[in-house]
């Protein structure tokens, strides 16, 4: 189960959070993440679907594909001890970044 909150620019939502259901398959060294839950937005009064899948390669590069209720999104990310950074290419068309910290 994974819980998080985030600040969006207004074009992807403003602040939001979602919840999450995640199961983890070990492929050598490395991992294959898949994901569904519900995530909420501020700017709007319901809820959505929101899931995905990710590769993560042990050397800290991972990417997938995710969808948040609106668009698809692909993303590659980089991982080091509880830190991640990484890019999106929200909705295939605009570029945004991603910054955050694993409790």
């Amino acid at each position: 189960v994974n819980f998080s909150v985030g600040i969006q620019g207004i074009g992807t939502g403003n602040p939001g959070y979602s919840s999450t259901l995640e199961k983890n398959f070990m492929m050598g060294g490395n991992t294959l993440n898949v994901y569904v839950g519900v995530g909420f937005r501020s700017n709007e009064n319901h809820g959505h679907g929101v899931g995905g899948v990710r590769y993560s390669m042990s050397n800290g590069l991972g990417f997938g594909l995710q969808e948040d209720g609106h668009q698809h999104s692909p993303f590659v990310t980089y991982s080091h001890e509880q830190w991640v950074v990484g890019l999106y290419y929200v909705g295939f068309k605009n570029p945004a970044y991603l910054f955050g910290y694993r409790f």
